[in-house]
């Protein structure tokens, strides 16, 4: 407000502000999206071209350029999509979120509100069984091809996507035990 009692025409410095961390934030996705995109194909163009020419690395580049880039795309389009529809599940403020983390590390609280809220956060990790299986899938896949093939390069990835599956697989477990703990330790009161 201006001292006349009329609206002040100067925009907000903090709306400012968080409209420029925003279009920040929007441009850091887009710059790493293409990042990760050229990274994936130079890396299958070498897998791919192997140890022939350098004259045939740039059809390969090309080639290979064409499935991250759909990736990419179809993740920045329908990606936003989709999470604009989902509800928001967590606490909106991060000392809420710490309670909540810290109750189903100790398996109780006496807080009815973080209660309700660690008891929603345990029964949607015990919902995500599906994830154990598709960790089972990477880790069989990629110990076949860590075993099986002769190329380095190949062994290296598949080394790293077994490591990959193992840490999912224990951080899946860790997160059930502790909401099963949490989920069985129900004092109604």
């Amino acid at each position: 407000m201006t001292n006349t009692g009329m609206p002040s025409s100067d925009p907000d410095p903090a709306a400012l502000l968080a409209e420029a961390r925003r279009r920040q934030r929007q441009v850091n996705l887009y710059v790493s999206a293409a990042l990760v995109v050229v990274a994936f194909a130079a890396f299958g163009a070498g897998v791919l071209a192997g140890d022939t020419a350098p004259d045939k690395l740039w059809p390969a580049f090309l080639l290979m350029l064409i499935p991250p880039l759909i990736g990419a795309v179809v993740a920045l389009v329908f990606g936003r999509r989709i999470l604009r529809r989902l509800p928001n599940r967590a606490p909106a403020d991060p000392e809420t979120l710490r309670r909540v983390k810290r109750a189903l590390r100790d398996g109780h609280t006496d807080d009815p509100r973080i209660d309700a809220l660690a008891r929603d956060e345990a029964t949607r990790w015990l919902s995500q069984g599906w994830v154990r299986w598709g960790a089972v899938a990477l880790l069989l896949s990629q110990t076949w091809l860590l075993v099986r093939d002769a190329d380095t390069v190949i062994r290296v990835v598949a080394a790293v996507g077994v490591l990959c599956a193992v840490v999912l697989l224990w951080t899946q477990g860790w997160s059930r035990r502790q909401a099963r703990r949490y989920l069985a330790g129900r004092h109604d009161g």
